[in-house]
């Protein structure tokens, strides 16, 4: 470790609920139970929360990561930078975990997985949207092998960095990433107080608003039919269109907006979120549309039930707005009318 970084290594062991609150983090759902919805004796001990490695605003404008001071090295040009691979990290743990036979069937349960994969696409969110990120720095020993998975603090020292932070470079199909230290965004020429940026990443995500979205069978097209409980029953095309259109080009999960294609067109991916197989019904009550990342993580990440609990919130709300924004309309056109 390089003696120039001295000066970030924590002085203090901030609880990480007052770096999150300080960040600028709703904590209120610390005061309860993640399992039952029962209040906690103690909101910052609550362990659904406590020992997460990445923690968002509601809206997603907030983002905040935990960072080993251990791990943080000053590149060629002097900036302090974290280079980490939590995706890669997940995948292999995945790998070594499915190796017990206990965990053939696929029903892996270890904290460890779930909170790698919401670093990383944590990661991608801020990548994909320019958003500055928040950083808690950690100090403390490099965990031994016998701790690993075990529910412990182990940090020495914890800090709210007070200066920002902004995700270089991300690749999405390793999940390799590098943030870097700075009150500027890296990839941009303005810096961060001229909102400049901001307005750029607004534009980018409108034009992915004004093209084309296609799913996954745009161009694999899937039977017009499937069969629950012996039953031939017909998909109507018409949802996934719609689930698409209402989506803009972004993912109703991360809000994170598709990628571009070749074609010109926006990719995204729509998922029933109780499944046909399980009697969800085919209708837009039951389809959102996701990145191809989210769409793997509602069918095999170790929180799938809470994130099929929480597309199905989210899918209901976009209703509720549209509903609203309908009667809005009704109620104006009668009003002109009867001017």
């Amino acid at each position: 470790m390089s003696t120039s970084l001295e000066y970030l290594r924590p002085a203090s062991k901030s609880m990480i609920i007052d770096c999150v609150r300080s960040a600028g983090i709703d904590v209120s759902a610390w005061s309860l139970r993640k399992t039952d919805g029962r209040p906690v004796a103690l909101p910052q001990s609550n362990g659904g929360y406590c020992y997460e490695w990445s923690y968002r605003s509601a809206d997603r404008s907030t983002l905040l990561v935990c960072v080993w001071w251990e791990r943080l090295h000053v590149d060629s040009q002097g900036r302090v930078c974290f280079s980490e691979n939590l995706k890669a990290y997940a995948d292999t743990l995945i790998q070594q975990l499915e190796k017990d036979p206990k965990n053939r069937n696929r029903t892996i349960k270890d904290s460890r997985i779930h909170r790698a994969q919401h670093f990383s696409s944590t990661i991608a969110l801020a990548y994909m949207s320019s958003t500055p990120v928040r950083v808690v720095i950690v100090s403390g020993p490099v965990r031994e092998e016998e701790d690993e998975g075990k529910e412990r603090d182990r940090a020495t020292g914890r800090q709210l960095d007070d200066m920002q932070w902004f995700v270089e470079s991300f690749d999405d199909y390793t999940g390799a990433f590098v943030l870097v230290r700075s009150n500027r965004n890296p990839l941009s020429n303005v810096t961060e107080t001229t909102g400049v940026e901001e307005a750029t990443s607004q534009i980018e995500i409108d034009v992915v608003r004004d093209t084309a979205v296609v799913d996954q069978f745009a161009t694999n097209e899937r039977p017009d039919t499937y069969t629950y409980n012996g039953v031939q029953r017909y998909r109507d095309p018409r949802v996934r269109r719609r689930v698409l259109e209402r989506s803009e080009g972004v993912c109703e999960l991360t809000k994170v907006p598709g990628f571009l294609m070749a074609n010109g067109g926006v990719y995204l991916e729509t998922h029933h979120i109780i499944p046909l197989s399980e009697g969800g019904p085919d209708t837009v009550e039951n389809v959102i549309a996701l990145t191809a990342d989210a769409h793997r993580q509602t069918h095999f990440a170790v929180d799938r039930d809470e994130l099929r609990t929480r597309c199905l919130e989210i899918v209901a709300c976009q209703i509720d707005r549209e509903d609203e924004l309908s009667q809005r309309a009704t109620s104006l056109v009668a009003i002109i009318a009867g001017a």
